[in-house]
């Protein structure tokens, strides 16, 4: 049986950007490819008749076009499930603009000029995510990536006392079967989360490297720690591990697996910028970033930024002040911090040692530990933060 052609919709007003993708997609007899000379709003609403019979809808947009914006909007409105909506922009186009066309409910922002192979993997992995759309209407976790802007910042503290208060701290001790949260530690080498929650040995992801195995649901069911609360914990292995031991396919398949059986899934990244990350900056719904306003921290945290949102340019990235209390006025030191990284310093931490050794010390979260502690209700805080604006984006029309 002759699989069914993926059908691609290009919208532009550039002859030259349809030829160039025409081209590039051409020698694919399993891609067909129809244009538009136009501009979204130059449609009048044609896009969204013509949108039902295709499988990609590509448009060239400028973000700062209130016309072509407007045209998003009822574009995504009667969007129908398995349809990616791709804008092609400028490649100067600022990390904002990006995200108002994704809060915008644009799929993937794609910077011009078009590469072809490039354009071509892209095009193949939205074909993939629009069959997956397609076959599966099950609902899809959020996934939170927490990096830190250098050792010792604590980016481990915030994933687990994030994890656990998404989950409801430890007033919620019945597990359900959906509304649950897995935390992951993907650092090999140093996660400490299995120690931060007074876990036994969990060598799971070791075993998968040595194995080369592809995990499935049961295989994770098995394997994963499930705290009092619900909690789901996949702890790093107790023995070191070579970082490259890990594969892609492995770390997709684990993600996509919880997806299906948890609202948020909290991960714990390495610190060495390993190839085996891509699938986990791919399927992010938010990257929070852990520092202090030190240069060379600011500086990093600029770096990762650059680095997570180069494949993914939409991706949120929310920066979390560690070990400082919110000022009633940021100084010129937060102020030219929040210049240079292009973000508010919306999160803070306080400095609270007491109530981090106390946790520390028993291997508990804060809302164990501590839970009237400065530090403890300012991760509540987070939490509620970070649950709402995720909310948020599930609110976005789809239909």
């Amino acid at each position: 049986m002759t699989a069914k052609a993926k059908s691609i919709l290009v919208i532009s007003p550039d002859v030259a950007v349809s030829d160039a993708i025409g081209s590039a997609l051409g020698a694919d007899p399993g891609i067909h490819v129809s244009a538009q000379t136009s501009t979204l709003a130059g449609m009048n609403g044609r896009a969204v008749k013509m949108m039902s019979d295709h499988d990609v809808i590509l448009f060239q947009t400028d973000p700062d076009h209130e016309a072509d914006f407007r045209a998003i909007g009822t574009l995504v409105a009667a969007k129908r499930a398995g349809t990616v909506l791709v804008a092609l922009v400028d490649g100067n186009i600022s990390l904002a603009q990006a995200r108002a066309l994704n809060n915008a409910g644009v799929d993937e922002v794609f910077p011009m000029p078009i590469v072809g192979a490039e354009f071509i993997n892209m095009v193949s992995r939205f074909s993939r995510t629009s069959a997956r759309n397609s076959a599966s209407p099950a609902p899809s976790g959020k996934i939170i990536a927490v990096a830190q802007a250098r050792g010792g910042v604590g980016s481990t503290t915030v994933a687990v006392n994030l994890a656990d208060q998404l989950v409801g701290g430890q007033s919620r001790r019945k597990p359900d079967t959906r509304s649950g949260v897995a935390l992951i530690d993907f650092d090999l080498q140093f996660g400490t989360v299995g120690s931060f929650l007074d876990l036994g040995e969990q060598d799971t992801l070791l075993q998968l490297a040595l194995d080369r195995t592809i995990p499935d649901a049961t295989f994770l069911e098995q394997s994963m720690v499930t705290m009092p609360n619900g909690l789901s914990v996949l702890a790093a292995p107790s023995k070191f591990a070579p970082l490259d031991s890990l594969r892609s396919d492995q770390v997709a398949a684990i993600l996509d697996t919880l997806r299906k059986s948890h609202d948020y899934i909290v991960v714990d990244l390495p610190r060495a910028l390993v190839g085996w990350i891509e699938p986990i900056v791919q399927r992010a719904d938010e990257l929070i970033i852990v520092t202090d306003i030190s240069v060379a921290s600011v500086r990093h945290c600029r770096r990762l930024i650059d680095f997570f949102t180069a494949d993914n340019i939409a991706l949120p990235v929310e920066i979390v002040v560690n070990h400082e209390r919110r000022p009633f006025f940021q100084s010129s030191m937060h102020r030219e911090a929040a210049k240079v990284l292009e973000r508010k310093l919306d999160h803070w931490l306080p400095h609270d040692p007491r109530a981090a050794s106390a946790a520390a010390d028993r291997g508990k979260p804060l809302s164990i530990a501590a839970p009237r502690s400065s530090l403890g209700k300012a991760m509540s805080r987070l939490a509620a933060t970070t649950k709402s604006g995720l909310q948020t984006s599930l609110q976005r029309p789809n239909k």
